[in-house]
């Protein structure tokens, strides 16, 4: 019977140095890749008005190219988080954001839908697993006492690369077509991929549990600092640990976390891929033009990333659940604004995108802080595959929301911003229900 080592049984050295350079440059680097994660992810929907436009083709075929889409990124999620348990973070990020680089630069010389549905589902197996394992790799960085900023700035990493993308698109798409959004962007993660596979370091934590990899791990926490840590933990009995099987998940304390943390992040992903692929084409349909449409887009992710980094503070000083739900609640409210705004005809724009921002401040922001929980909750030997978890039930609201998106826009703002306000009550009621929320920080250090 293999023994389950967790957070319990680590040395924890982490937790006792202050948060260095190279620990910072580290978490940058991995953040990097998410922001590439959002502005690949976003490609199509952004371009999808003009696709639809040239190539003649229906909104309903657009949607299962979506939902290929996504079908790709809960096989790339699921894997990686295998893959990061059983063989490392580094590797498992790197082969992520390297598969959907490619697949992005190849999608600008499609010419038929056929090849652009193939390429989206390559694609997303490669950004499935990405902002799971760069969580996860970002946690294993960071002192507990940072752990939950750290995380969730780079989670919200992906609506940074959503503002890059909505901004390129709005200057991009009118002059040079959609298919310079996927030449730039395939072509920006290749190179940043090249220079990650000489920069980035393996996890410390992962480290830990692999006595054949001892000299590796010493070295990388030498450079953190840990001179005399390194030296009494080698005289420490070593942790025993053996493999966790993915069934660990659902078993004793684990089983409510991994549910209700599954069914937050399904109804919160709804929300956001319904954004992301269907909200540039909802404002078309309404009689928004190009760039208003794509600035829509980037108003969610602006809202978004600035919500994030303020939810990251609140949790930290309340904790992660009181902060969660009144965000979920209130990113509600903005939803049943949005659905009774009078926007046929292209009309209130200052108010629409004044909602968006809204929507991306509260609903976005608290889907982001969602995978500190999550990094929180699991233990270091099952953490990626709990990542994957909740990222594979993720993708799955992503899937349905890419099928509906169709017919959801038929039924104008008031039927699509409707659904997402009783999605987010659902949101609410999975954020209520995780047992293993990050606790607020104490004086001397983190609550237990």
């Amino acid at each position: 019977m293999a023994i389950i080592a967790t957070d319990r049984d680590a040395k924890g050295l982490l937790d006792d140095l202050p948060m260095s350079s190279f620990q910072v440059w580290t978490v940058l680097m991995t953040a990097a890749t998410v922001v590439l994660d959002g502005l690949d992810n976003q490609m199509l929907g952004l371009a999808a008005p003009s696709l639809l436009k040239e190539w003649g083709i229906g909104r309903e075929a657009l949607g299962l190219v979506f939902a290929l889409g996504f079908v790709g990124m809960a096989i790339g999620t699921l894997t990686a988080g295998w893959f990061g348990d059983r063989f490392g973070r580094r590797g498992a990020l790197l082969a992520g954001v390297a598969v959907f680089g490619v697949a992005t630069l190849a999608t600008g010389f499609s010419d038929a839908l056929w090849q652009v549905a193939a390429l989206k589902t390559l694609a997303g197996i490669g950004l499935g697993g990405v902002p799971g394992t760069a969580s996860a790799m970002i946690a294993e960085f960071t002192p507990a006492r940072w752990r939950s900023a750290a995380v969730t700035f780079g989670v919200v990493c992906v609506s940074i690369g959503g503002i890059l993308g909505g901004v390129a698109a709005a200057a991009i798409l009118p002059v040079l077509g959609w298919r310079w959004l996927f030449y730039l962007g395939g072509t920006v993660t290749i190179v940043f991929t090249v220079a990650l596979w000489r920069l980035l370091p393996e996890s410390p934590r992962f480290l830990e549990f692999q006595p054949h990899r001892r000299t590796e791990y010493d070295r990388l926490m030498h450079r953190m600092g840990a001179t005399d840590a390194v030296r009494i933990a080698a005289e420490a009995p070593s942790v025993k640990s053996g493999p966790a099987p993915f069934s660990a998940l659902f078993q004793g304390l684990l089983l409510r976390d991994s549910l209700a943390l599954s069914l937050a992040m399904f109804s919160g992903m709804f929300m956001i891929y319904l954004m992301f692929n269907w909200a540039p084409t909802m404002l078309s349909a309404s009689g928004f033009g190009l760039s208003s449409a794509s600035l829509g887009l980037t108003s969610f992710n602006i809202g978004g990333t600035l919500g994030a980094v303020a939810a990251s503070f609140a949790i930290m000083r309340f904790g992660s659940r009181p902060t969660l739900v009144l965000m979920a609640i209130v990113g509600a409210g903005a939803c049943v604004f949005l659905a009774v705004l009078d926007i046929g005809g292209g009309r209130n724009e200052p108010a629409v995108l004044a909602g968006l921002g809204a929507l991306g401040l509260f609903a976005s922001a608290a889907q982001s802080a969602m995978f500190a929980v999550g990094a929180h909750a699991f233990p270091t030997i099952l953490r990626g595959r709990g990542l994957g978890l909740m990222g594979a039930a993720g993708r799955a609201g992503a899937i349905v929301s890419s099928v509906a998106g169709a017919g959801l826009i038929g039924g104008g703002n008031a039927l699509f911003f409707g659904v997402l306000a009783a999605l987010m009550l659902v949101n609410t009621v999975g954020f209520l229900s995780i047992r293993g929320h990050v606790p607020p920080l104490v004086r001397k250090g983190i609550a237990a």
